[in-house]
């Protein structure tokens, strides 16, 4: 998914793809920020604006305003989802005729919610997805998203969660036969480990790859024939593609 942010303040664009990046990552949504200084920048993509997903238009810049950058942008993709963001409460009526799907006002304390909202606005966020884990001893059900990585031993496998369970789920089966089994951030990192990429904080020295967990981070190891297509998967992820 790609997204269009347009701002003549650089720490503010910044600000809004770091924000942005956060919740498409909780939500497994592979996406991309592009960043423009000036609605000039911005229309210079011509028909490339059509494979934005959104823009989000500051209201007051020099030069082109963000309704003139808005007017220019449904002149060639009239089906654009557009947004708004302002430091203002107050918008001129000329500001309604723009058919934005949300008008975001940049204060801290209610700038991040509205921003998710209208993402969840633009596009079709999924639901947490659940599924029924048959385990040596047991069936348990569980979010998909809660799982940070799944380890092998032999013939056993063993799920490892973000919220640290202290119960064990262990299963009779194979790495391959899990994998098919779940959504595409879960990557096959080594041979005895598929981590969450949604989990994943960082990946060191092409060799390890660090995964989340609410009481501690672990350090897993990263294959050498695996390290492209991992690195390349957890920065698609992450946004920085």
């Amino acid at each position: 998914m790609y997204i269009a942010l347009c701002d003549d303040s650089k720490e503010f664009l910044e600000y809004e793809r770091s924000l942005i990046g956060e919740f498409m990552t909780e939500h497994g949504i592979e996406s991309c920020c592009d960043l423009f200084e000036s609605g000039e920048e911005l229309l210079q993509k011509c028909e490339s604006l059509r494979d934005y997903a959104l823009f989000i238009l500051d209201y007051d810049m020099e030069g082109l305003t963000g309704f003139d950058t808005a007017k220019r942008i449904y002149e060639i993709f009239p089906e654009a989802k557009i947004a708004f963001a302002t430091n203002y409460y107050d918008f001129t009526r000329e500001g309604y005729r723009y058919n934005a799907i949300r008008y975001l006002v940049k204060q801290e304390t209610t700038f991040k919610l509205e921003l998710y909202e209208c993402i969840c606005a633009a596009i079709s966020v999924p639901r947490k997805k659940k599924t029924v884990l048959q385990l040596i001893d047991r069936s348990e059900e569980v979010d998909i998203d809660d799982i940070s990585f799944i380890s092998s031993d032999k013939h056993y496998i063993e799920y490892h969660f973000y919220n640290d369970r202290r119960d064990v789920f262990l299963r009779r089966c194979s790495l391959d036969d899990v994998i098919k089994e779940l959504p595409d951030y879960f990557v096959r990192v080594h041979q005895r480990y598929i981590v969450n990429i949604k989990k994943a904080a960082q990946i060191k020295h092409q060799k390890t790859i660090i995964v989340k967990t609410e009481c501690a981070d672990e350090e897993l190891p990263v294959a050498r024939n695996r390290y492209d297509s991992v690195y390349k998967r957890f920065c698609l992820l992450k946004g920085d593609f």
